[in-house]
């Protein structure tokens, strides 16, 4: 009798990873690689650029993804409004398409990386966008290659540390046999069937806009092995990563915009955004109503008008309400 659980039990999960491998393939198949493979800390990073880079005036834009997501992110929430500009989108580590450089859950890897990607795209300091986790890596970028970055725009930004608590997904992921177990076994089958909740959680307390916001960004990438891995890797080391480069900030000398969304529920402004605006003073603050985790998507005008500023050397955009950014 207890062998023929076992025996059930082996052949479920054979069918459950048998079941990954397959809509691996569909998904890559819907959300092909759209950019090219560039080496950075030895692997490959997937980059989608849009234009060219100007070798003599205006600087390239950077732009860096947040967690459990890829470059198509901020590219589809800009789009259209930056076509004048040269544009560097990363898949960050383990995300997308890129590969996953050892200990790449750390912050320093990770702007490691990005600078490898710089060295290779731009032809002189960026101005360097992030959209949550993103943040927390440009803001590393900046602090340990200051040469390659020319201003900050902060989207929704993950930047301190934070009262953890536990995930089982992100912890069981970590895990050595287990968690390559669980990996290969549970986010193919579960995820797709959470993935709606999470985009709503994203986007509350406004609604999800546009309705299919998960389809344009190819959010199902996640939920492959490696990339959902990755994530949870950041996820679990993330607050003490954040906690050992925020006593740095104050160093910062070159231009910073902070945009929050009232009512973000995935990243909390009155320890991050308000964290920022408190240890680097001359920061420039915005916080859009009702955008949650979202502002790139809800006020798109106002952030493509702010690394507009910055790419041409103009006044930052008036005409929309400026906060400091603490609740």
């Amino acid at each position: 009798m207890i062998s023929m659980i076992y025996l059930l039990l082996a052949s479920l999960i054979v069918l459950a990873i048998g079941y990954t491998f397959y809509t691996s393939a569909r998904i890559e198949q819907a959300w092909p690689k759209i950019g090219r493979l560039v080496m950075a800390r030895d692997v490959g990073a997937h980059v989608i650029e849009r234009g060219k880079a100007d070798q003599d005036a205006r600087p390239s834009v950077l732009l860096v993804h947040g967690a459990a997501s890829n470059a198509r992110e901020l590219l589809a929430a800009l789009d259209g409004r930056l076509e004048d500009l040269h544009l560097i989108a990363p898949d960050r580590p383990g995300l997308g398409y890129s590969g996953t450089p050892a200990n790449s859950q750390e912050l320093g890897v990770q702007a490691a990386f990005m600078a490898d990607i710089l060295r290779q795209t731009a032809t002189g300091p960026v101005v360097a966008v992030g959209h949550s986790w993103g943040s927390g890596v440009i803001l590393r970028l900046a602090l340990d290659y200051p040469e390659l970055v020319k201003a900050l725009v902060l989207i929704a930004p993950a930047s301190h540390p934070w009262k953890t608590s536990f995930n089982l997904p992100n912890s069981m992921a970590c895990l050595p046999v287990l968690g390559e177990l669980s990996l290969w076994t549970l986010p193919a089958l579960v995820g797709p069937s959470l993935m709606d909740g999470g985009i709503a959680k994203g986007f509350a307390p406004g609604p999800v806009q546009p309705a299919d916001y998960g389809h344009i960004i190819g959010t199902p990438l996640f939920f492959r092995p490696h990339s959902f891995k990755a994530n949870a890797k950041d996820m679990e080391a993330g607050s003490a990563q954040m906690g050992l480069q925020a006593p740095r900030y104050a160093d910062l000398k070159l231009p910073v915009t902070v945009i929050s969304g009232q009512g973000d529920v995935i990243v909390y402004n009155k320890i991050h955004a308000a964290g920022l605006t408190r240890d680097i003073p001359h920061a420039t603050s915005y916080r859009v109503p009702a955008a949650g985790h979202m502002p790139h998507w809800v006020a798109p005008d106002l952030v493509a008008g702010i690394i507009h500023a910055y790419v041409k050397d103009t006044t930052l955009p008036a005409g929309f309400a400026q906060f400091h950014a603490d609740a």
